[in-house]
């Protein structure tokens, strides 16, 4: 079993779901659901916020990898460092090769040693990212054994 931690932006919530489900399905386990205060107004208070903001941070640190959907917000990178500067493994997943390419679009981050790039349409994603999860579940059991 691995946990996982989701990023990407609001008003990708669908793709975030249907990643989120399928993983969940194969027993994996979510360490937090931002997608559960999606619909609450996004400014009630700086309180509210910083809830939110404490709950992401924890749920980077909780998951053995982080999953990054591109194009992300900037609450997405911000979730990127973290996981990176913990060790965590990460898959970033765009549809387009730009943000990997040399240019303005591309991170520095983007291409970390523990960065697993991959890129194609949404829809053929899943396989991928269960190799990858396999992957990642293989040494999650080895280092706890």
């Amino acid at each position: 079993m691995v946990k996982f931690y989701i990023a990407t932006r609001i008003n990708r919530t669908e793709d975030h779901n249907s990643v989120r489900d399928a993983l969940l399905v194969r027993g994996h386990q979510i360490t937090y659901d931002w997608t559960t205060h999606k619909d609450k107004p996004r400014f009630e208070s700086t309180a509210a916020l910083r809830v939110v903001g404490v709950a992401m941070i924890k749920g980077v640190e909780e998951a053995d990898v982080t999953i990054v959907l591109l194009p992300g917000g900037g609450g997405t990178h911000v979730e990127l460092g973290v996981a990176l500067a913990l060790g965590k493994q990460v898959l970033i997943h765009s549809e387009e090769a730009i943000p990997f390419q040399l240019g303005p679009e591309t991170k520095a981050f983007y291409h970390h040693p523990l960065v697993t790039q991959v890129i194609s349409s949404f829809k053929q994603l899943q396989p991928l990212l269960d190799a990858f999860i396999d992957r990642v579940d293989s040494t999650v059991v080895s280092l706890n054994t």
